[in-house]
């Protein structure tokens, strides 16, 4: 098990290298291209999470894993909130930013600034928990765990804002276009609003996110506290994404 979670976290920790790397590739080409003029701020978030989201994709959909890990006791966390965390960003990239024009194509910086969080926060997480699996005796290297624990202090917040931001910026167009929904009549006698349940999930955003941040600021007192260095790297029960 510990070589699959080996493998898994490695290929995880490439992965999202790879994604940022594509974004800030892209954005280097645009900005030579537009020398001597100044690129615009949309050209340059166009750029990368254009350059960033085809792997983007494939890895948030591929995280689904996790949910099947917790279930089966590979790792000690809640399947529940492995699956909504999967939730929570596969729709905030596929139901969001992807399918409105003006997120995905117009350079919108909640999209681009979203997906620059994920990329920060992945590239620390994903080789900290590898790094545990590596050595699960000794755990990851105290510099590791200092960084992973102190990355999300601004990533996390920065990331949630971002997908609230996109949220809302998408909500125009999921009312007029009445994406996602489902209008009566119709066999089932169903009706299903996309943009009133998304809008609902909005407002829950704070209350959730206070609850695991307050929660990882804990967990990183005490990891710090500690020295750090001796921290097992397999997802925990306190381990969320940033």
């Amino acid at each position: 098990m510990q070589l699959y979670l080996l493998a898994y976290n490695s290929a995880f920790a490439l992965g999202w290298a790879y994604c940022l790397a594509s974004g800030v590739g892209a954005v280097a080409s645009v900005a030579s291209a537009a020398s001597p003029s100044r690129p615009t701020l949309p050209a340059l978030c166009a750029a990368f999470f254009g350059g960033a989201v085809p792997a983007a994709r494939v890895l948030v959909l591929s995280c689904i894993l996790e949910t099947a890990h917790a279930a089966l006791g590979m790792v000690p966390s809640s399947p529940l909130t492995c699956f909504l965390q999967w939730w929570g960003r596969e729709n905030a990239l596929f139901q969001v930013a992807l399918a409105v024009p003006e997120l995905r194509d117009g350079g919108h910086p909640a999209a681009a600034g979203m997906m620059l969080c994920w990329c920060a926060s992945e590239v620390i997480r994903y080789p900290w928990y590898a790094a545990g699996a590596a050595d699960p005796a000794r755990g990851p290297p105290r510099w590791l765990t200092w960084l992973r624990y102190s990355a999300f202090v601004p990533l996390y917040p920065l990331g949630v804002a971002c997908e609230l931001w996109a949220i809302w910026a998408a909500l125009p167009a999921l009312r007029r276009e009445r994406r996602w929904s489902v209008q009566m009549p119709n066999a089932a006698n169903f009706a299903f609003d996309y943009s009133v349940f998304i809008s609902a999930m909005a407002l829950l955003y704070p209350y959730l996110f206070w609850g695991q941040y307050s929660s990882l600021l804990r967990t990183r007192a005490k990891k710090l506290g500690s020295g750090g260095g001796g921290s097992r790297g397999r997802r925990g029960g306190d381990e969320k994404r940033e």
